[in-house]
């Protein structure tokens, strides 16, 4: 899904991999990401902001916030 929406023309999508979970400074965040392949981010959670009929096809009709 994270990838079909991050390549959709219209949205932005908001990551939130679980390294951001595991550190408490910034700055040791990007030094912990920077050291993992990209294929190999674990993510909590995957916002994707959009026109609503962009994100119920790449959603496949999930429950959506407000």
């Amino acid at each position: 899904m994270r990838d079909k929406a991050t390549g959709a023309l219209g949205t932005y999508v908001a990551d939130m991999p679980g390294l951001a979970q595991q550190t408490r400074v910034y700055d040791e965040y990007l030094t912990r990401l920077r050291d993992v392949p990209g294929a190999e981010i674990g993510y909590l959670a995957v916002g994707i902001v959009g026109p609503r009929n962009r994100v119920d096809k790449l959603v496949h009709r999930l429950p959506l916030l407000p």
